[in-house]
């Protein structure tokens, strides 16, 4: 879709919160057309453009920065205010599988990974608009790496979902970027990004939670996933799965494996 044929947003409603329990950010702004990412109950996103009809908005992701297009419908306003507020101040992130909510006087269940505000001045009250049934833990509470793998192992056999968050579907990076998120700690998504996050780690140094960058048969970075310990990695092929790895750079028999060769080993914890 061309930009002339896009409507400017109102200014007083560029930013936007997820009261639901996902919203599915789209490649064009039609159903189907190619899932980028899922934004999550609480959190946050900013909104450029829309259709003419005004059925969809172009939006940009807090979470993972992702460009794409959601149904103007689900869009709930909140104040410039209170969109840096949600970004800078502790929250609660959810834990638990499957956890439910009362908003609005209706349950509402959400997902690992889901943004509790709870606060005078944010946007719910402790005087019973939310009524929270499940684990969570602080934002500003960095997991340990031992902490990490058993948030990871919360997702094993989940299946994968190209641009899915969510615990019924989840893509290769936004599995590693949802369990640090979980975990405390700000990650990428991609690939190109995760090459050079953090800090690079020796095998011999490696970590429970460090994230490990596999190359194919032509030494180009292609999968990624989190070290568990005993030269296990957690990582979404077909599901979220654990499997064997070598650590020290040797190729795998088969050339076809997304663990064929771990090229680099990556520390995003502080």
């Amino acid at each position: 879709m061309q930009k002339e044929n896009l409507t400017k947003w109102p200014i007083d409603e560029k930013y936007g919160i997820c009261r639901l329990s996902l919203i599915s950010v789209y490649q064009e702004p039609r159903p189907g057309a190619g899932l980028l990412t899922q934004i999550l109950f609480g959190e946050t996103y900013e909104v450029e453009e829309a259709t003419p009809d005004r059925k969809w908005l172009k939006v940009k992701v807090e979470a993972d920065g992702v460009v794409g297009w959601m149904p103007a419908a689900q869009y709930e306003a909140v104040s410039e205010e209170a969109y840096n507020f949600y970004k800078d101040e502790d929250f609660q992130v959810v834990t638990s599988p499957l956890s439910s909510i009362k908003f609005k006087g209706d349950l509402l269940y959400i997902l690992p990974g889901s943004s509790l505000h709870i606060g005078s001045s944010e946007l719910f009250d402790m005087d019973g608009t939310i009524d929270f049934k499940g684990n969570s833990r602080h934002y500003k509470d960095k997991a340990t790496g031992e902490e990490l793998v058993s948030l990871a192992k919360m997702f094993i056999n989940v299946p994968f979902l190209s641009g899915g968050r969510g615990f019924f579907g989840i893509g290769s990076g936004s599995f590693i970027q949802l369990v640090y998120k979980i975990g405390g700690y700000k990650a990428p998504k991609y690939i190109s990004q995760f090459v050079e996050a953090g800090k690079e780690i020796d095998y011999r140094e490696i970590q429970l939670g460090d994230v490990l960058i596999f190359g194919n048969n032509k030494d180009i970075p292609h999968h990624a996933g989190i070290y568990i310990g005993d030269s296990q990695v957690i990582h979404v092929k077909g599901k979220v799965r654990v499997d064997k790895v070598k650590l020290d750079g040797t190729k795998m028999t088969k050339n076809n494996s997304p663990l064929y060769q771990v090229l680099k080993i990556r520390r995003l914890m502080k």
